[in-house]
């Protein structure tokens, strides 16, 4: 729900925005790698849909998200892939020294790092304090003895929920950083006269469509699990002062990491030209 109110107005932008003609090559880059990344977020909308879906007990909501995301990085690696590498008779080679970090937003990228680490300590408590419901499945409730009074709360994120959303996310990271490799890697583009074109600054759309990638697939969880733990902390009647303090951090977090969502989902569907500095290169 989150997901589909950010993508609806940022859509229209992202489609009506003017596309500059330029350099034959890097405009032929361009075209390739949008092309996938709008193939990965059509197909990452369509299986989040149907994973929303999927499971009564939550976990199919959980990880439609995460999914969408991962579907949107196989994009941006299928189109960096893709893209054309240099032909004909005389080529050229630039001898330079190319790194991830010359092409990655780095305010963007520090934040959605922040989250990352947010989430895996998260689902870490979680999953540490999660314990069996009535039917024996372990993880999804938090238990609580108040001496005279027990109970449990439920929906908990403990390991029947985190574990398969802990794989997902993984696998997302796994391809983030081969995303990052696979633009960071390959060739410059030849020009028709056999010159070699500078296409740093569809190197950092690519980038930037990566980091909002894993911004979407780490802030919607964490959102999601912060309400989740929040309301199980509240939820214990004898809970210690510290649990309320807790709880407290969780909720007012979540504006923080709206604010990363939201710069995320513009980045994934619209990532925009970066300065056009170019990398550093090697004597």
């Amino acid at each position: 729900m989150i997901l589909g109110l950010l993508l609806v107005p940022l859509l229209g932008v992202a489609l009506a925005g003017p596309s500059a003609a330029g350099e034959p090559a890097t405009d032929h880059i361009r075209r390739t790698t949008r092309r996938w990344r709008w193939a990965g977020l059509t197909l990452g909308a369509v299986i989040a849909a149907v994973a929303a879906g999927y499971d009564p007990l939550g976990r199919g909501i959980l990880l439609a998200a995460p999914l969408f995301g991962l579907c949107v990085l196989a994009g941006v690696v299928a189109g960096e892939s893709r893209v054309v590498r240099p032909t004909g008779t005389a080529r050229q080679a630039a001898l330079e020294t190319r790194q991830g970090r010359h092409y990655l937003p780095r305010r963007a990228f520090r934040a959605v790092l922040a989250a990352g680490a947010a989430l895996a300590a998260l689902l870490a408590a979680t999953t540490a304090a999660g314990s069996a419901d009535d039917l024996g499945r372990a993880g999804r409730v938090l238990a609580y003895d108040c001496g005279e009074i027990t109970g449990t709360h439920g929906p908990w994120v403990g390991s029947f929920y985190s574990l398969p959303l802990t794989l997902v996310v993984g696998l997302g990271v796994l391809i983030a950083a081969l995303a990052v490799h696979r633009l960071v890697g390959r060739p410059r583009p030849q020009a028709a006269a056999g010159d070699l074109v500078l296409d740093d600054a569809e190197r950092r759309r690519s980038a930037t469509a990566v980091t909002g990638a894993c911004g979407v697939l780490l802030t919607i969880p964490l959102i999601g699990v912060s309400l989740v733990t929040a309301a199980g902390l509240l939820a214990n009647p004898c809970r210690p002062q510290w649990c309320t303090a807790a709880a407290w951090l969780l909720l007012l977090l979540i504006p923080a990491w709206t604010v990363l969502l939201a710069w995320s989902a513009a980045a994934v569907l619209n990532p925009g030209a970066r300065a056009t500095r170019p990398a550093p290169v090697a004597a």
